[in-house]
C-alpha cells in the first residue's frame, strides 16, 4: 500500500492486475502500471513474443518486440523488482488478478468495420479462466483497453456471461497513446477516461489509477458508451486536422505561398491544435483504422447524413496524399521505369518501428509497380517494412528491384533522386555535400518539409516540398 499524496488519511492497497496483450497498448500500459507499484501479470498467446520478453528480462537480447523510447528501461526495472512478468498462461493470470485488461488487436476487415474476433476470444477464455475454486466470491473487472467500437462492451459482457456465473463488471478504458512517446503518454496520461455505470466498479478503478493523480492527471468518469465513443471521436477530430493542414498547404504550394510562413499566423491562434505541419498523410495503427471504423458505424446509423460524407472525405484526402509526389516526380524524371529512387524512413513516425499505412511503404509499392528501382534505408532497421512488403501478391513479382540498406548515404549511391517520408532527426542536417555526390542528380523530394529551402537552394539541390514552393537550385 502507499499513502495518498493528496490525502495522506487515505490508504490505497496496490493491486494485482492482469493484461492481455503484449502490443504497443498492452505491453506500455502494464509497464506503466507497474511502475506505480501494481503487480502486473502480462498474458500473449504467441509464445514466441513471452520468450522475447522474458529473454530480454533476463540480459539475453537487448532489443523489444517493439521500439518505443524509454520502454527498455521501464521494463527492466520493473520486472527486477518482481511487479512486470510476462507468461502465456491466461489461467493463472485470471485467477491472481482483481482487474484485467484487454488489450489485443482490432484490425480492420474489408468493409472497414474493426475485427473484434481477438478481443471475443480473449472474452471467451477470460470468462472460461474465471470458473475456479474459492473460498471466497469471485469478482473481477475486466477493461476493454483495444480500440473498439461503440457497444463493444455489450458483446464483452455477452461473451464472458456465457462462459461464467461468477460476478464481473465491464470497464471501458480507451488508451490514448501516441506512438514514439508511448511511455510518455502512459506515465503522464493527458487524462484516463473510466466508463461503466457501475459504482462499485468505478471506485475500484479509481483507487487503480490513484497514484496518476499526484500527476496532476484527469480522471473523468461516464457510461461505457461515452467513453467508447471519446477514443473515436478525439482521433477523427485529429485526423480531421491533419488533412485539413496537408489540404492547406498543397494549395499554398500552387499558389506560391510557403505554408511555414502561412503557419506562423495560423498557429497565433490558440484555437488552433498541434496537428498543422503538413506531410504524406497520417498513417500507423490509429487515425487510419479509427476513422474508417467511424465510418462503418455511421454508415450503420446514419447512411444518408452529409456528415458521412465529410468523414470519407478526411480518408480521401490522406490516401491522395501518401501519393502526392508520384505526378511531380513523374513529370520531373520523364517516367519510372528503369531508373533507381531512393527512399529515406518507411515508418509512419519517427522513434517507432511501425510501418502500418506510412507514406513510405506506400511510396515503394507505387515506384516498384511503375518498373522503378528503390533503394531504402530506414533508422529503425528493415524488418518491419521487408515483412509487410512481402505480404503484397502484387509486390511479389518486382522486388528484386528493391533493396534495403543499412547507411542512409549508401541508399542515395547513383540514385536519380531522393525522397524523405519520416521526419527522423538523421534526415533534418545530412551531409549535403555527400548526397550531392552520390545522387546522379541533386534533387530531392522532401515529404515532411523538414529541410530549409534557402539552404537547398545554395547547397545547388533541385527541392520539392509538401506545402512550399519549388526550388529549383541546380536546374537553374
Amino acid at each position: 500500500f502507499y499513502i495518498s499524496y493528496l490525502n495522506p488519511h487515505k490508504i490505497i492497497l496496490f493491486m494485482k492486475i492482469a493484461v492481455i496483450g503484449t502490443g504497443y497498448v498492452g505491453l506500455v500500459q502494464g509497464a506503466a502500471l507497474a511502475d506505480v507499484n501494481h503487480s502486473v501479470i502480462c498474458v500473449d498467446k504467441i509464445k514466441e513474443k513471452i520468450i522475447h520478453l522474458n529473454e530480454f528480462c533476463e540480459g539475453k537480447r537487448n532489443d523489444l518486440p517493439i521500439l518505443e523510447p524509454d520502454l527498455p528501461r521501464l521494463v527492466k526495472e520493473n520486472n527486477d523488482k518482481k511487479r512486470l512478468i510476462f507468461t502465456t498462461d491466461i489461467n493463472q493470470a485470471v485467477r491472481e488478478a482483481k482487474v484485467i485488461f484487454i488489450a489485443v488487436g482490432t484490425p480492420s476487415n474489408e468493409d472497414g468495420s474493426a475485427n473484434l474476433t481477438h478481443v471475443k476470444n480473449v472474452a471467451q477464455d477470460i470468462g472460461r479462466a474465471m470458473n475456479y475454486e474459492s473460498d471466497s466470491p469471485i469478482y473481477k473487472i475486466i477493461v476493454t483497453k483495444s480500440t473498439v467500437p461503440p457497444m463493444t462492451y455489450r458483446m464483452v459482457h455477452d461473451t464472458i456471461a456465457k462462459e461464467t456465473k461468477n460476478e464481473f463488471d465491464i470497464v471501458s478504458n480507451p488508451e490514448f497513446l501516441a506512438e514514439g512517446r508511448a511511455v510518455k503518454d502512459c506515465l503522464r496520461p493527458s487524462r484516463i477516461v473510466i466508463g461503466t455505470s457501475n459504482a462499485k466498479a468505478a471506485s475500484i478503478m479509481e483507487e487503480l489509477y490513484e497514484p496518476f493523480k499526484s500527476r496532476e492527471v484527469s480522471i473523468l468518469f461516464m457510461s461505457n458508451i461515452d467513453a467508447e465513443m471519446v477514443k473515436y471521436a478525439s482521433n477523427t477530430y485529429l485526423a480531421a486536422q491533419v488533412s485539413l493542414t496537408n489540404a492547406m498547404a498543397n494549395l499554398s504550394r500552387e499558389l506560391g505561398a510557403d505554408w511555414r510562413k502561412v503557419l506562423e499566423g495560423v498557429k497565433k491562434d490558440i484555437r488552433v491544435g498541434r496537428f498543422v505541419y503538413p506531410g504524406l498523410g497520417f498513417g500507423g495503427s490509429c487515425f487510419p483504422k479509427d476513422v474508417r471504423e467511424l465510418i462503418h458505424t455511421m454508415e450503420q446509423h446514419r447512411p444518408d447524413s452529409d456528415d458521412l460524407s465529410y468523414v470519407k472525405m478526411i480518408v480521401r484526402q490522406n490516401e491522395a496524399q501518401k501519393g502526392m509526389f508520384l505526378p511531380r516526380m513523374e513529370k520531373y524524371f520523364s517516367g519510372f521505369e528503369g531508373k533507381k529512387f531512393a527512399i529515406w524512413g518507411t515508418t509512419f513516425k519517427p522513434e517507432t518501428n511501425d510501418v502500418r499505412e506510412s507514406a513510405g511503404v506506400h511510396m515503394i509499392k507505387e515506384l516498384l509497380l511503375k518498373g522503378a528501382y528503390v533503394s531504402v534505408y530506414e533508422p529503425s532497421g528493415s524488418e518491419q517494412a521487408m515483412f509487410t512488403l512481402s505480404l503484397d501478391e502484387k509486390l511479389k513479382p518486382h522486388l528484386s528491384r528493391l533493396s534495403f540498406v543499412s547507411d542512409m548515404y549508401e541508399a542515395v549511391r547513383n540514385a536519380e533522386g531522393l525522397l524523405i517520408t519520416v521526419e527522423w532527426n538523421d534526415f533534418r542536417n545530412p551531409d549535403f555535400l555527400q548526397v550531392k555526390n552520390l545522387l546522379k542528380k541533386p534533387v530531392i523530394f522532401d515529404g515532411k518539409d523538414i529541410l530549409n529551402p534557402r539552404q537547398m537552394k545554395e547547397e545547388g539541390f533541385d527541392y520539392f516540398s509538401v506545402g512550399r514552393p519549388d526550388v529549383l537550385g541546380y536546374s537553374q
